[in-house]
């Protein structure tokens, strides 16, 4: 049975990389050994970071003062990592919460600054006007999470907060259109979504952001600048497939050609949803939709196991909600392919009929 891989993270792999990969978990470059064995103290590991920066800054025209770096902890460690190595957030940032990932970042920012943190919740004040109002509070860094994955809410245009330095977990949508880079601080994204596997987070932040630490050294954020993301043993077959993600990217047309694709496919399902309202609910405002997650549920919630049922047994997987709000999600990264979206959309139109 074909199978159609949905799943919110870790996602869908490209089937010429995984063929690629599978070659070199055997033999690395020709070096007679496999990539599973790379030591991060060799040339060709050194050689494999420094490409694969080279290959981001490329994709995402990353200014020449920012620095990245890799590291391990996912983006969950980023909320202990950020606040250590930026100790004056703590009366200086307000957070842009537009859903469950969000609020757990506001929820560790406050217990690791013993500290109350101003926030703005769009889901309890309402989303009219809500993010113009949140461009005029008074801190001057703002953190938000630009793509919710559990709640289907995305916000992509990072020139709303003009006068605002940015901090922005992008773990579910890095790398999969264009923005820009003049009001950002610092960005960081698992793998896991569009760019590979679990294991590895990619950081992006403005030379100068970060001060002085005392804190242990994993937490030095200067011990990872310094050692070109090799302090400790880093996750190199995650970094490994990193690379071979990038590559793929360039091969595909770059961002612009991710995000015509991603929109494309992503209005694809939406126009269906809409047209067959009397059918299905959809969380997120319109102005707010995910193009990286679509979620959606039936309005007679019991069609809703049923259709994940349907949909398993005809091979398709990873359409469940999360389990703290159920229904359904589309997880539309960028190796999803348009075949795919259609193949959904058969299966979701049969289903209704």
């Amino acid at each position: 049975m074909k199978i159609n891989n949905f799943s919110a993270g870790p996602s869908k792999i490209p089937n010429e990389i995984l063929q690629n990969i599978s070659k070199e978990i055997i033999d690395y470059k020709d070096l007679g050994y496999s990539v599973l064995e790379l030591s991060h103290r060799s040339v060709a590991y050194e050689e494999l970071v420094s490409i694969s920066k080279s290959k981001l800054r490329k994709i995402l025209h990353i200014p020449d003062d920012f620095q990245i770096i890799f590291i391990q902890g996912g983006a969950t460690f980023q909320n202990t990592f950020i606040p250590v190595n930026k100790k004056s957030l703590i009366d200086n940032i307000s957070f842009l919460i537009s859903g469950t990932w969000g609020e757990k970042t506001h929820s560790d920012f406050e217990l690791y600054f013993g500290n109350k943190i101003s926030n703005h919740n769009i889901q309890h004040i309402g989303y009219e006007n809500a993010l113009t109002d949140i461009a005029n509070s008074d801190e001057e860094y703002l953190y938000f999470t630009s793509n919710e994955t559990i709640e289907g809410i995305q916000i992509r245009d990072f020139n709303t907060f003009t006068n605002k330095k940015l901090i922005v977990d992008m773990s579910s949508d890095i790398c999969s259109y264009k923005f820009d880079w003049s009001n950002l601080s610092y960005i960081y994204a698992g793998a896991q979504k569009n760019l590979g596997i679990p294991g590895v987070t990619i950081c992006i932040f403005r030379q100068g952001f970060h001060e002085k630490n005392t804190k242990t050294s994993y937490l030095d954020i200067e011990n990872h600048i310094k050692k070109n993301s090799s302090f400790n043993t880093p996750p190199t077959f995650s970094i490994y497939v990193l690379s071979k993600m990038l590559d793929w990217i360039i091969k595909s047309g770059g961002i612009k050609k991710i995000e015509e694709n991603n929109s494309k496919r992503a209005n694809k399902i939406y126009q269906y949803l809409d047209e067959n309202n009397d059918y299905f609910q959809l969380p997120a405002p319109k102005n707010l939709r995910s193009y990286s997650n679509i979620v959606f549920d039936f309005k007679e919630g019991f069609k809703t196991q049923k259709f994940l049922n349907h949909s398993v047994e005809n091979g398709f997987i990873g359409l469940n909600g999360h389990r703290s709000v159920g229904g359904i999600r589309v997880s539309n990264y960028n190796s999803i392919t348009d075949e795919m979206i259609d193949d959904f959309l058969v299966l979701l139109e049969d289903f209704v009929k």
